[in-house]
């Protein structure tokens, strides 16, 4: 009888730890979509939510001047959230992602999300987002953003 407790304990534990897990991929990756919307709507009260105040932004993409990859680092959210909001209302975006892989330990979360980027309907670039996140007592924050951009997708 104390073998049947103690492997139901163990079953219980195990359904309750994946249960609090699966309850935060699903936060994560609605923060994640909430940072999508608001960029395809250019509404920038709902891209900054999502963003912890020191959060760290690059991107890798291919050089004009010299043709070469080459990581840029970003100035920060208030650039990143004022080039979204000037966009104009006639240019539509959207990030459309493929697929999402999370992986969470405490109160730390990484996503890996390929993507493919369209300007009014027209296919612009892919690549991968990179995001590590904390999870705050507001709920999860994205604390670093690195993005991948290619034109080489199969497109």
């Amino acid at each position: 009888m104390k073998k049947i407790i103690l492997i139901f304990s163990i079953i219980l534990g195990i359904t309750a730890s994946l249960s609090a897990q699966s309850a935060d991929e699903t936060a994560v990756k609605a923060v994640i979509d909430q940072l999508f919307t608001g960029m395809q709507k250019h509404d920038t009260t709902m891209i900054k939510a999502v963003f912890h105040p020191s959060i760290r932004m690059q991107s890798i993409g291919m050089s004009r001047k010299t043709q070469q990859m080459e990581l840029t680092t970003e100035n920060g959210i208030a650039d990143f959230v004022k080039q979204i909001g000037s966009l104009p209302a006639s240019l539509a975006i959207e990030e459309r992602l493929l697929s999402y892989e999370i992986r969470i330990d405490g109160q730390m979360a990484t996503a890996w999300t390929p993507y493919e980027f369209y300007a009014n309907g027209k296919f612009s670039h892919c690549g991968v987002d990179a995001f590590q996140l904390f999870k705050t007592p507001e709920g999860w924050k994205i604390i670093a953003l690195a993005d991948t951009r290619r034109k080489d997708c199969g497109k």
